[in-house]
């Protein structure tokens, strides 16, 4: 098998001139990244020195041109910050005059991404070439793509508001670009972005290139930050006995995995939680080096420490199945950005005068706070962690205590929850597909604050899981999600052109008021409204009738739910979301 591994910037992987092309493979899924994901990425690039490694690139070389079989995603992504920053640009290009100094450099940087993202660097408006794209993605998203790209010859971008990829664009464009405030935080971004390193893998064979794949991907990884930390540990005359400790606390009893994502998630949190002064986080690239530093400032005793509250952070973050008002609740709503604060919190429980209510009652506020923004996706995680850190800090020089650290915690949260007009907006545009856990939580909550169908005699199942380790209780989507609707979903979505059916449906059909639980998802399928309603198993209606609070706002005496049903019952749990979750 003959391997090409080689180090590239990314700058050298879109090169000026040259004819690399990188295209998706058919058989590969579609770009799939979500917010959250674009964004750490984002944060990395920003927080880490120029030069900084983001993963790997493996390629299958065929007729010239380049196969992506991993890495497509994050290739994806970093396309999208280039044309974003070639139009952050434009936006500083129309406010300078002719005598700018900045105006120059502004030219060549927009002219070297055009180049970059370009395969010629002609500037003729030919269709052919504003679709010479350098990296070729999959079917809509190549559309979409190309589209997006004209920009680079002075046209416009038509309207793809639905789909996936755009969104994801328009966020890296209009909300995270948002933090830049010059021309200059511009350039300097696309210095980093430019600058940052891929290991390209080149196989020529495509039986080899997944051989390759599937080693990369197995437990044969290269050294990680953590492994050099052991090093700096032992250095210092620590106790590979010890180390091993600290490891077995993020280890799988049934197969013995260390779970290394997640010690080095706790190694960064532990820091921001303990060990800084500031309010700025710590970075995967700076943790050998941070750590060398207390390392050699307490001695290798400090391994007791991390051991103590490591074990702390497993009950944070936690893999508990049940969804509740409590630190399982809060584990399933992608809120690490508090885990800094409420590990100090843990540890310093005695030292806070925090009773388990009173600790719990933070956790609720924190519940409210992370369910609200994951609807409103704002403020962001990076301003998200920092509010948290700030908090985290000034709790720790202050002296609330009790009930006024409660109380001061509370209000503090309530002036980073997001508007509830803010939120009634985003929930316009769906719930499900920006975070399938987070609706899941919504919609367990509802059922179980205001629901009665759960009681001594109907046990409440909707945390256990299956036989074959599936949750009992999926969400069941009221119009399907699925494509090829039936004529009779058509014409409940659109009475009068059934044509527009599909894009109505692809509008509306993550939203709240289309959602509910149940435990026969499979069966419901893409039958009609009537058989949802009155669907039974063995005798016994489990259908849209079955008696959950979640049930009562569809109106079951209609014989089908559309657009202005959905909409209707969108309304009412909207209101109960407010009841439930704001912070007041």
């Amino acid at each position: 098998m003959k391997i090409t591994p080689e180090t590239k910037t990314l700058a050298t992987i879109f090169q000026f001139n040259s004819d690399n092309k990188y295209l998706i493979p058919v058989y590969q899924r579609n770009y799939s990244w979500k917010d959250e994901q674009i964004e750490t990425l984002f944060d990395d690039i920003l927080a880490e020195d120029t030069g900084y490694y983001v993963g790997n690139l493996l390629i299958n070389s065929d007729n010239g041109d380049n196969n992506v079989i991993d890495g497509q995603q994050r290739l994806t992504t970093l396309s999208l910050m280039l044309l974003a920053t070639y139009e952050k640009l434009s936006e500083y290009r129309k406010e300078m005059d002719n005598t700018d100094p900045s105006l120059d450099k502004l030219i060549q940087t927009q002219s070297d991404i055009k180049r970059q993202l370009l395969l010629d660097e002609s500037d003729d408006d030919s269709v052919e070439n504003k679709s010479n794209v350098r990296l070729v993605l999959l079917d809509k998203d190549q559309q979409i793509w190309e589209d997006l790209v004209k920009v680079l010859n002075y046209q416009s971008a038509g309207a793809w508001g639905r789909h996936f990829l755009y969104k994801r664009y328009k966020y890296i464009n209009e909300e995270l670009f948002s933090k830049f405030e010059s021309a200059n935080d511009v350039f300097s971004f696309y210095k980093k972005l430019s600058n940052i390193e891929l290991l390209q893998i080149s196989v020529p064979e495509l039986s080899d290139a997944y051989q390759v794949f599937a080693s990369l991907n197995s437990k044969g990884v290269p050294l990680t930050p953590l492994d050099l930390l052991k090093n700096v540990y032992l250095s210092m005359g620590g106790q590979i006995a010890k180390w091993q400790q600290l490891q077995d606390v993020f280890t799988d009893n049934e197969n013995e995995d260390i779970d290394t994502a997640k010690i080095t998630s706790f190694v960064l949190n532990n820091y921001d939680a303990f060990e800084t002064t500031t309010t700025s986080s710590l970075t995967k690239g700076k943790i050998v080096k941070e750590y060398e530093k207390i390392f050699k400032k307490t001695g290798s005793c400090y391994i007791d420490t991390l051991i103590k509250r490591a074990k702390l952070y497993n009950r944070v973050a936690n893999n508990e199945k049940v969804y509740s008002w409590s630190l399982s609740g809060l584990a399933k709503l992608d809120a690490t950005t508090s885990y800094p604060l409420v590990l100090n919190l843990l540890e310093n429980q005695e030292k806070y005068e925090l009773t388990d209510e009173q600790f719990n009652q933070i956790i609720a506020d924190l519940i409210k706070l992370y369910v609200m923004r994951n609807i409103a996706l704002t403020p962001k995680a990076s301003n998200m962690r920092a509010a948290m850190n700030n908090l985290r800090k000034e709790i720790s020089e202050s002296d609330w205590r009790s009930e006024e650290l409660i109380q001061r915690i509370h209000d503090k949260l309530v002036g980073i929850q997001p508007k509830f007009e803010a939120v009634k907006l985003a929930l316009q545009e769906g719930i499900y597909d920006k975070n399938k856990r987070t609706a899941r939580f919504i919609l367990i909550v509802l059922e179980r604050e205001f629901g009665k169908y759960f009681d001594k005699a109907t046990v409440d199942t909707l945390d256990e899981y299956d036989n074959n380790k599936n949750l009992r209780w999926s969400i069941e989507h009221i119009i399907p999600q699925g494509k090829n609707l039936s004529d009779s979903w058509k014409d409940a979505i659109s009475p009068t052109d059934r044509g527009k059916a599909e894009e109505i449906q692809i509008e509306n059909v993550h939203k709240l008021g289309n959602l509910t639980l149940t435990p026969y998802n499979s069966e419901m399928g893409n039958r009609s409204f009537e058989e949802k309603k009155n669907l039974t198993i063995d005798g016994k209606l489990v259908g849209l009738s079955l008696g959950l609070f979640l049930n009562e706002s569809i109106d079951k005496n209609q014989n089908i739910f559309g657009i202005d049903e959905l909409q209707n019952r969108q309304e009412i749990l909207e209101s109960k979301i407010e009841e439930l979750f704001l912070l007041k």
